[in-house]
């Protein structure tokens, strides 16, 4: 599977806003092997399938969805499944990196996507026109660099104290307490909720749930896997509340997750 993806980091000016850009290039004979079931994360992602677009389960139903989206946070998986060889372009951002640069709230699209077309317009089609040429991957990555810097330039400014309450949750993998994040950022309760919803999207428990439930998927991708010991270094109290928190997310028990997990081609698209 690891032929068929590639990461590279974005140049280093815009990583306060992007931590990655994935590639997948893949047969479609391949994909029939796999599940691409998008599960929740703690940042949003700009998908562009420069090959057909895949479907996605929506009200039951199998429906297209667009070439050129953006992904919100998301509560529960998505189910995705590829029509022929997939190629797309996945740019993964920071928990505050694309609020700076759409003119809505990002809380708008919690749990959908956005039609990117309407977004950036032009720009977004001079991109993708260029990604289509058959560019190397070092190619490709220059070419999202100097989209995004040029969008920059009329980008909002990011809330520094948004950000340090965010990147705290994050080292922290989301074990914390509304009280104590405030209080250790010298700040209020409400403010801080305020600030987490403006610059992030969503809610401050929300929020910390997916993170702490990103952390999880990672420490469930070691050998020898002890469920128990998971949960507690996840911060949970006891192994029902960490059962209970997995299933309503991910739509199934972590035994259940545990058995298909090599299947799942998120696993290797999300990861670090």
């Amino acid at each position: 599977m690891d032929g068929y993806i590639q990461k590279a980091l974005p140049e280093p000016l815009l990583r306060d806003y992007i931590w990655q850009y994935t590639f997948v290039d893949m047969p479609f004979e391949q994909t029939q092997r796999l599940e691409f079931k998008v599960m929740p994360s703690s940042h949003t992602r700009m998908i562009l399938f420069l090959g057909e677009p895949s479907l996605c389960e929506t009200n039951n139903s199998m429906q297209a969805v667009n070439s050129y989206s953006l992904s919100g946070f998301t509560s529960k998986p998505q189910l995705f499944v590829p029509t022929s060889n997939l190629q797309q372009v996945m740019i993964h951002f920071t928990a505050w990196g694309i609020q700076p640069f759409v003119d809505f709230p990002i809380s708008e699209i919690t749990d959908s996507r956005a039609d990117l077309k309407h977004i950036f317009k032009h720009e977004l089609e001079d991109l993708c026109a260029t990604l289509h040429k058959g560019l190397t991957m070092q190619e490709k990555v220059l070419a999202l660099n100097h989209f995004f810097i040029s969008r920059m330039r009329k980008a909002r400014m990011v809330d520094k104290r948004a950000k340090m309450l965010a990147q705290y949750i994050l080292q922290i993998n989301g074990s914390v307490r509304l009280q104590d994040l405030a209080k250790k950022q010298l700040i209020g309760e409400r403010t801080a909720q305020r600030l987490i919803h403006n610059s992030i999207g969503v809610n401050y428990k929300f929020f910390t749930k997916l993170v702490r439930l990103e952390f999880v998927r990672r420490l469930m991708t070691h050998e020898n896997i002890n469920l128990t010991n998971v949960a507690i270094q996840a911060g949970y109290f006891d192994q029902a509340h960490f059962i209970h928190d997995f299933q309503e997310s991910f739509s199934e028990s972590p035994r259940a997750y545990l058995k298909r997990r090599q299947k799942l081609i998120w696993n290797k698209i999300d990861e670090d």
